[in-house]
């Protein structure tokens, strides 16, 4: 019986079935003022819910049962391109906000991320609205998290877009991505938004509602729950290593930037820069390069055991490479310590620069030397083989990749597959992205099971356990000298479901998506067939 009531009032609300008796254009003049208040406020939430350095973890809860409402009350070819609309302002946003406005290619991904973010939407209008069910309320979470799901897997532009990632301070919420990855999380905060439009639907009538309320609240409950009990039950060892994150002070930065633009010839540019005169060239960065192994000994005698460099703020000529690794080596031995450099090593031949992190070990040997697997657009150079070294160390095995390489999930599982209890990961940041790469190091973690160290210059550099619990945390934008110091516990790599199934659940969703495609279609054809019986009536 519930399910003709509710099939029975699903017209209603959705400018199809409401205000019998009135015709269309009558119905259409009555939604407009409930739609721009609808689309204003989704559309404000929306820009407040992109994961950005000043994202509101609760508006994208929030934000999706405006939008639903609004596109389930216009026509659906208005109401969805509006959708679609709101969801490209909130990109551009997003772009406008990093920066990132300037580079054609990517904001080319994120306009076909905001046409993917809109399938949902079009979903719910089409498919879901024509049932009642509360098992329609799955249509918008399923589609969404394919869509997140495919466009990481096919734009080659890393994870961006997910929905989870704005829940990095949540938890318990959290802990679900050791399941599902970020996908489950995304899938929860959507689904709470579509049963919050269900009931609202409904006029949040208790006795019409109820049995879909407490499957949801059931669920949920379900997830934070488990999500506690493993906080508290699989917490990380008392046994920490100490470990330090450096970066060169303001001072260094400026002097080798001084003697750089002093040199004249552009010598930002690589190519100009291993043309030069090396002696020069040697002589402009040295600055900060000394900065670094001096802050490396500083550290290791304050009792860390183990050092990382953030991304490329140490420049080195291919001839110096030897010399500086040197330098980092008696350090290593004297202070038997770990030195995880990183650096843009320059070299005579195109691209003219590569993006590196050398291990020093504290027997003062190079236990690998990697290249960066995917640079951003803004990054000239050749890509690395994708291989992700791991060496045993005292504390765990110890492996590395470089910033961007840790919002590609299967990269970062092939780390897990080594079982690394603590992944190093040298960035570089800006002004306007500093958080968030922060902030999705936490979801990573959990995924893995891992602890990761994130030395990010020009950016937050962060220390986090295999929980997501921040363990350590240094702004480079509010002091001279950003150095990180964190207790990491040590442990071996706790394992994960995810770790083992992958991506299962995204894939679950992408053929519940298939599903819903199909019933799209058998419906346009039922509506066609009932239309063209209708036609031939006398």
């Amino acid at each position: 019986m519930l399910g003709i009531r509710e099939r029975g009032r699903a017209g209603a609300g959705e400018g199809e079935g409401e205000d019998r008796g009135t015709g269309p254009e009558k119905r259409e003049r009555r939604a407009r003022p409930a739609g721009r208040w609808l689309w204003g406020t989704g559309t404000a939430l929306l820009v407040l819910a992109v994961h950005s350095n000043w994202h509101l973890a609760a508006a994208a809860w929030l934000f999706p049962v405006f939008l639903l409402r609004y596109a389930r009350l216009r026509p659906a070819r208005h109401g969805l391109l509006r959708v679609g609309y709101a969801l490209g302002l909130a990109q551009l946003a997003w772009l406008i906000s990093t920066g990132m406005v300037f580079v054609p290619s990517v904001v080319a991904v994120f306009a076909v991320l905001a046409v993917v973010q809109t399938l949902p939407f079009a979903a719910d209008r089409l498919v879901a609205a024509r049932t009642g069910s509360v098992g329609s309320t799955l249509v918008f979470p399923v589609v969404l998290v394919c869509g997140e799901f495919l466009f990481t897997r096919l734009a080659g532009f890393g994870d961006y877009g997910a929905l989870g990632f704005t829940q990095h301070g949540f938890l318990p919420l959290v802990q679900l991505a050791s399941v599902t990855g970020v996908y489950g999380v995304s899938f929860v905060v959507a689904w709470t938004a579509s049963v919050a439009h269900w009931a609202w639907q409904r006029g949040f009538r208790w006795r019409e509602i109820r049995r879909g309320t407490v499957v949801w609240a059931g669920v949920l409950a379900l997830v934070l729950g488990a999500g506690g009990v493993r906080l508290v039950c699989c917490a990380p060892t008392t046994e920490t290593v100490r470990v330090a994150g450096v970066s060169a002070g303001r001072a260094a930065e400026r002097a080798t930037e001084r003697a750089l633009h002093t040199a004249g010839k552009e010598l930002w540019r690589p190519r100009n820069l291993v043309r030069a005169d090396p002696r020069r060239v040697r002589a402009a960065l040295a600055p900060v390069t000394d900065d670094l192994v001096a802050a490396t000994d500083r550290e290791a005698r304050a009792g860390a055991r183990i050092v990382v460099w953030p991304e490329t703020q140490a420049r080195v000529l291919a001839a110096d490479r030897q010399r500086l690794l040197g330098r980092v080596a008696e350090i290593a031995r004297q202070r038997r310590v770990h030195v995880n450099t990183a650096f843009a090593l320059h070299i005579p031949r195109p691209p003219y620069v590569r993006n590196v992190a050398a291990l020093v070990t504290p027997e003062g040997k190079v236990a690998w030397t990697y290249d960066k697997t995917h640079p951003t657009p803004m990054e000239p150079m050749t890509p690395g083989k994708g291989v992700v070294p791991v060496t045993g160390s005292p504390y765990g095995r110890l492996a590395t990749v470089i910033c961007y390489d840790a919002d590609f999930p299967g990269l970062m599982r092939r780390a897990a597959d080594q079982d690394t209890a603590l992944l190093m990961v040298p960035a570089n940041d800006w002004a306007g992205f500093e958080s968030l790469h922060a902030q999705r190091a936490v979801l990573r973690s959990v995924e893995y099971g891992y602890a990761m160290v994130r030395q990010s210059v020009h950016g937050v550099a962060t220390a986090v356990d295999h929980q997501g619990r921040i363990r350590g945390l240094a702004d480079y934008f509010t002091a001279d000298r950003q150095t990180l110091v964190a207790e990491v516990p040590v442990q071996p790599r706790t394992d994960t479901l995810y770790s083992r199934t992958g991506d299962l659940f995204a894939l679950l969703c992408t053929g519940g998506t298939l599903l819903v495609a199909a019933l799209g279609v058998r419906g346009r054809r039922a509506r066609a067939g009932a239309a063209g019986a209708g036609g031939e009536r006398p």
